[in-house]
């Protein structure tokens, strides 16, 4: 190397040491300055085909717009939030037809009033069909410019329905339970499934041992039901047979007044009357017969102020069993004067002094529901059992008897009316123990009284209503065809 070249050499690097001039650099940054200009050429084109595409689908939707405004006023109903809310079924009723030169399916022209008048409708339409079927439809105005075929379009709604209608029928076809069928979509019973056990039945022997009847415990089945109290039942009826003994009027300490009979039967059938007017309770008139016939087993009471006991007595009771009791001047005036509201005040507090407030009465209503629950709770049974019961309160002939017995004997003869079985061990013990030896006397009483003339009319008039089923009417028919025949009531349809 000569010298020269090793001059130029050194020269070179000075030059490069002091930045002067750079021929490696200088190459370098023409060639990032050619890259950036390649890179912004390429951009501006990608900006403009983009610009061009934007402009492109701008006059496409412009396009597809202008043909889809053209609708008949005369076939178009335009629906809003006010055409909705006054008639809810429009929306589901309503058909868009729209005739143009390019045909459009009617699912493209729903506005955005339509669709919140849709939402607002959700209750009149379809299950299956749900506001995103209407957003989709809404939305094929942005993919008309795509040409998808109607009949493509038929096809795949056709294919939809049908497995909308495979999933619906799957999910509402009934179900087999135990061999039965039922709706899924109906409300379902608490238990599809009861289990009936069979009632504990006990035996009743006499002295020799020897068995009378079988009884069944049918308390067993409310248990779960407070308002049999099926655990103090027993217990309860324990100490009604215990009272009706204690509260039973004597017959013969009445005979002190004179003709106490004809008069009862007058008075009796007054009361009822009055009782049937003011649409009291059973209960009511037979407290009120019980407590008229202790207090006049007591007291001596003149003629004229025999009206003045009944009526007060009705007003006693009145206010021991009646929820809303009518008021003393009711009573008053049903006297037509004979009692004012004083006298009924004091004979009040008389009666109950006399009784020493003494009200314990066993209702014989409250015996004769005990023995319905053995008849199953018929009505017809028991309508006509209240009749007969209602006998021996107003007949003079039952005074002393127990009103145990007196309801078991009405529904004895109320089931040989209707030509049911006989007396079996169910009636015998939820009637108080009472056989058909001791329930003959009775029902022959029962029986004359059918067939003897009628003496308390308002009685039988009460109970020829449909109310209680024409029961007086029936029973006397009833009453007077036995005797003709000469049966026998007590082995009747056994």
């Amino acid at each position: 190397m000569g010298s020269s070249d090793l001059l130029v050499k050194n020269s070179g690097k000075n030059m490069n040491n002091n930045g002067d001039i750079n021929i490696e650099n200088t190459s370098t940054k023409l060639s990032k300055n050619v890259q950036r200009l390649a890179l912004h050429n390429v951009t501006n084109k990608t900006l403009q085909q983009e610009n061009v595409s934007n402009h492109n689908l701008k006059a496409t939707l412009l396009n597809t717009k202008n043909s889809l405004v053209t609708v008949p006023s005369s076939n178009a109903r335009i629906l809003t939030r006010a055409n909705i809310q006054e008639n809810p079924t429009l929306l589901s009723k309503q058909k868009y037809d729209i005739t143009n030169n390019n045909t459009i399916s009617n699912d493209h022209l729903i506005t955005n009033d339509q669709k919140n008048a849709y939402i607002d409708d959700k209750e009149n339409q379809v299950p299956y069909q749900t506001t995103n079927t209407l957003l989709t439809n809404s939305s094929n105005h942005n993919e008309h410019n795509n040409n998808i075929d109607s009949s493509n379009k038929e096809k795949s709604h056709f294919i939809n329905s049908q497995e909308l209608q495979q999933k619906s029928s799957s999910t509402q076809q009934p179900l087999e339970v135990d061999g039965s069928k039922y709706d899924d979509r109906k409300k379902r019973p608490i238990s599809t499934v009861v289990e009936h056990e069979e009632p504990k039945k006990f035996k009743v022997c006499n002295e020799n041992g020897e068995e009378e009847y079988v009884w069944e415990d049918l308390d067993a089945e409310d248990i779960n039901d407070p308002f049999m109290v099926s655990e103090y039942v027993n217990d309860i009826f324990n100490y009604l047979h215990h009272l009706e003994v204690v509260t039973l009027p004597r017959k013969e300490d009445l005979f002190k007044h004179r003709n106490i009979r004809q008069n009862r039967d007058i008075l009796v059938n007054w009361l009822v009357k009055i009782h049937n007017k003011f649409g009291l309770l059973p209960e009511t008139l037979y407290l009120a017969i019980n407590i008229m016939d202790r207090f006049l087993g007591k007291e001596l009471v003149q003629l004229d102020k025999l009206q003045l006991v009944g009526t007060s007595c009705l007003f006693i009771a009145s206010k021991y069993e009646e929820v809303y009791s009518p008021s003393i001047k009711h009573f008053a005036s049903e006297t037509d004067g004979a009692c004012t509201e004083e006298e009924i005040k004091e004979g009040e507090k008389f009666i109950l002094k006399t009784l020493e407030f003494n009200l314990n009465y066993p209702n014989p209503m409250n015996f004769l529901r005990r023995i319905s629950k053995a008849d199953d709770y018929d009505i017809q049974s028991r309508t006509l059992a209240k009749f007969l019961l209602e006998i021996s309160l107003v007949d003079f002939r039952f005074i002393g008897i127990l009103p145990s017995l007196c309801a078991a004997a009405a529904m004895f003869l109320s089931r040989k009316m209707l030509g049911k079985g006989k007396w079996d061990g169910n009636l015998i013990h939820y009637s108080g123990g009472y056989t058909k030896t001791q329930l003959a006397p009775v029902c022959h009483m029962m029986m004359d009284y059918l067939t003897s003339p009628i003496v308390h009319d308002e009685f039988h008039r009460k109970y020829q209503s449909r109310r209680f089923m024409k029961a007086s009417v029936i029973s006397v028919q009833w009453a007077l065809k036995v005797r003709k025949n000469g049966y026998d009531i007590m082995t009747l349809h056994e």
